[in-house]
């Protein structure tokens, strides 16, 4: 009898386990455990929006999403690309923004974490009024890509809160940031951030042995009632706000806004939640 028992509290707790495993693993978030080697940048790398001059293929990528990065870097600066041909996923960048976190304790938490927020979402509500809403921007999405109008910075060492500046335009920090259209219709969004923005002088000393937590987050584009819900192919207009979400505190980190998108093809994301990407990356060394 006692026997009978123990069989059947540890297929219980077996599949108690399993079952949490599961859950887990079908949330929203993607994080690796392992910690990633950065590729050392030995190349020069214009930030225009344009990927011709990274090497191909991109090191990682998120399948559900068409989305593929990756990160760099030289003796002055971190390099990020991502690149995605997933027509849901490029209209969330480019209608709700894409959210990067840098962690520079290497703790992925995006309390603590500086960061870029760019593009900072196309919808903007002025009182009562809805302004880039038109049809065209929610279908289009190089027609939403020339409404990308700014970026917001915080938690840099020279600027703590969240400051705004027009794309194209320089800021303090020294960060460079492109996002654009390539030949075969992916969208690719480029940034290059200064180590000494987020590292101290100890720590540019030691890079070779430091790591840092990278947060990529896509903001999710809530459906307006009454629009189509078929998880495949169509169309389907949303509604909301494009607003960023921006942090606060150190660290490095991109916010995209929330908004609401043309849902084009697979990838959505209909529960309201952001897609969250952390990993764990060790910088490169020149060889």
């Amino acid at each position: 009898m006692k026997k009978q028992f123990y069989t059947l509290f540890t297929l219980s707790t077996l599949f108690a386990l399993i079952l949490l495993t599961a859950c887990s693993s079908s949330k929203n978030n993607s994080q690796s455990d392992f910690v990633k080697a950065v590729n050392w940048q030995k190349e020069n790398l214009a930030i225009d929006g344009a990927d011709g001059d990274w090497v191909k293929p991109l090191a990682f990528n998120e399948p559900k999403l068409g989305l593929s990065y990756t990160v760099s870097n030289d003796k002055e600066n971190l390099y990020i690309i991502a690149s995605s041909n997933n027509e849901s996923t490029i209209q969330r960048i480019l209608r709700g923004g894409l959210t990067l976190y840098i962690n520079a304790h290497g703790v992925k938490e995006e309390a603590g974490a500086a960061g870029i927020s760019f593009p900072t979402g196309n919808r903007v509500q002025k009182g009562d009024r809805m302004l880039n809403d038109r049809p065209e921007i929610q279908q289009n999405k190089r027609v939403a890509l020339n409404a990308v109008e700014d970026y917001s910075l915080f938690g840099f060492h020279d600027i703590k809160t969240t400051d705004n500046f027009d794309y194209g335009k320089k800021n303090p920090e020294g960060i460079e940031l492109g996002i654009g259209i390539n030949s075969t219709g992916e969208l690719v969004y480029e940034a290059m951030i200064p180590l000494a923005s987020f590292l101290n002088k100890n720590e540019m000393n030691t890079i070779n042995r430091k790591t840092i937590a990278v947060e990529m987050m896509i903001e999710n584009l809530p459906d307006q009632p009454g629009s189509q819900r078929s998880g495949g192919g169509g169309i389907s207009i949303g509604g909301g706000l494009g607003f960023g979400s921006f942090g606060s505190g150190g660290g490095l980190g991109v916010s995209i806004g929330s908004g609401s998108l043309g849902r084009i093809g697979g990838g959505n994301n209909r529960n309201g939640k952001p897609t969250k990407i952390w990993n764990e990356f060790m910088f490169a060394r020149e060889k």
